[in-house]
């Protein structure tokens, strides 16, 4: 897993965190459910993915008790944030909107944007302007980046789908002509949902977004930011967030056979 490297690297490995603010005992947490492997509820309803094993990780190391509340609609959670209710979204993509408001991390993963088509209606897509004329859908409140979002806004025909592990269903029924997904989202719904014959991934990806920890400016819980930034470098570099996103590929795709 290639990620940038983080300038700030003054801090051992494991050594214990001294300057975020001692008000902070606890990270509360949310998150997009269904954002395999990212973020996502087990069905014996245990909250996990490569996110919050990170922030497993961190809080162990800093005497942090995790709050996780995967459960949360993503647009309450959202909501939440601003308001300092919620501590951090386990895993957002970039924007400059949301960067105006709330406090990034470093990126801890890499996620390409798929377009899923409908076997028997299948049309060639290679950019973003392929998909001009067609209709299509992605998940409600979520964002794809600056570059797709506004490009969607300005000159594609698409629906916001409510219930993101639903979202093929609208494909399916003819609704729509294609689905736009992150690639690990999208193939845990085909498995799951016994699609694998019925829906194609069209390749290669439509793009591809860093994925951080996005923290709300009003937490008291900002100062650990530059910390976990220097542990998520370490866990780069030493291929456990490689490691722990392949045991979440293979959860994921046991729990759906």
């Amino acid at each position: 897993m290639t990620l940038p490297a983080n300038s700030q690297t003054a801090v051992a490995p494991h050594e214990r965190n001294t300057t975020p603010d001692k008000i902070c005992r606890k990270l509360s947490v949310g998150g997009a459910n269904g954002w395999e492997p990212i973020a996502y509820i087990r069905g014996d309803q245990q909250q996990t993915g490569l996110a919050i094993d990170i922030l497993r990780d961190y809080a162990e190391r800093n005497d942090l008790r995790l709050d996780l509340n995967l459960d949360i609609p993503w647009t309450r959670a959202i909501q939440m944030l601003s308001k300092g209710e919620l501590d951090v979204i386990a895993g957002a993509y970039f924007t400059q909107e949301r960067d105006q408001v709330h406090f990034y991390s470093a990126p801890f993963a890499n996620d390409d944007i798929m377009v899923f088509q409908r076997n028997d209606n299948r049309f060639p897509v290679v950019e973003l302007s392929d998909l001009i004329g067609y209709d299509g859908a992605r998940p409600q409140g979520g964002s794809y980046g600056d570059y797709i979002d506004r490009f969607a806004e300005q000159r594609l025909n698409m629906i916001f789908s409510p219930t993101g592990n639903r979202i093929f269903d609208v494909l399916m029924n003819g609704r729509v002509d294609y689905v736009m997904l992150g690639r690990f989202d999208g193939l845990t719904n085909i498995y799951r949902d016994n699609l694998i014959d019925e829906i194609f991934v069209v390749e290669p990806p439509i793009d591809s977004n860093k994925v951080h920890f996005m923290f709300s400016r009003k937490s008291p819980c900002m100062g650990h930011v530059r910390n976990l930034n220097i542990l998520i470098e370490q866990l780069a570099e030493d291929g456990t967030l490689d490691q722990w996103t392949e045991n979440h590929l293979l959860d994921v795709s046991e729990g759906a056979s």
